[in-house]
């Protein structure tokens, strides 16, 4: 499987790469190889699974050069998934703030679709409030408020200041 998908770099315009469910090209973000992704997470194994949402797992990973990264592996390779593929990327490819996800990455392949993003070593805000380890990482008013204020800016940014189409799905507490 690894072999086949070794090459992940794409040479589209826009309105290709929106057809075929592939991002354009841009310098921002770095096209990675489906073998550097396996190998960063251990086979995208069960010890470095991060969660599971509706669109696909996320994998903890570790590139040969030491960076932790996030890798989302999407489940389906239909159409559908693949415009929505395309749509993430692009958007979370050119938005910039202190208070939103970065995007690092993606890999495209015949039968898979990755996005790479900045991993974040502190869990969620929901495993925080509500996960497992919520009552040994309490966080107090102040801690809250601050994540409350912290959200909102990003949220203003995302509605007042970009350029680009957003999609509140993406959106994770």
């Amino acid at each position: 499987m690894g072999s086949s998908l070794s090459a992940c770099c794409l040479k589209e315009k826009v309105s290709q790469g929106f057809s075929r469910g592939e991002p354009a090209e841009s310098s921002v973000w770095r096209m990675f190889s489906y073998k550097e992704l396996h190998n960063a997470t251990n086979g995208f194994s069960e010890e470095h699974k991060l969660g599971e949402g509706g669109l696909g797992s996320v994998y903890w990973g570790k590139t040969a050069d030491g960076n932790q990264i996030a890798v989302k592996k999407l489940k389906s390779a239909n159409s559908k998934a693949a415009r929505e593929f395309a749509a993430e990327v692009e958007t979370l490819g050119r938005i910039r703030h202190k208070n939103l996800l970065g995007l690092r990455g993606y890999c495209v392949g015949p039968d898979q679709r990755l996005i790479v993003y900045d991993y974040i070593p502190n869990l969620s805000l929901m495993s925080h409030l509500h996960g497992p380890f919520a009552t040994d990482m309490r966080l107090d008013w102040r801690k809250r408020m601050n994540i409350i204020i912290g959200s909102a800016e990003g949220l203003v940014y995302v509605i007042n200041y970009s350029s680009y189409s957003f999609r509140f799905g993406f959106l994770q507490p």
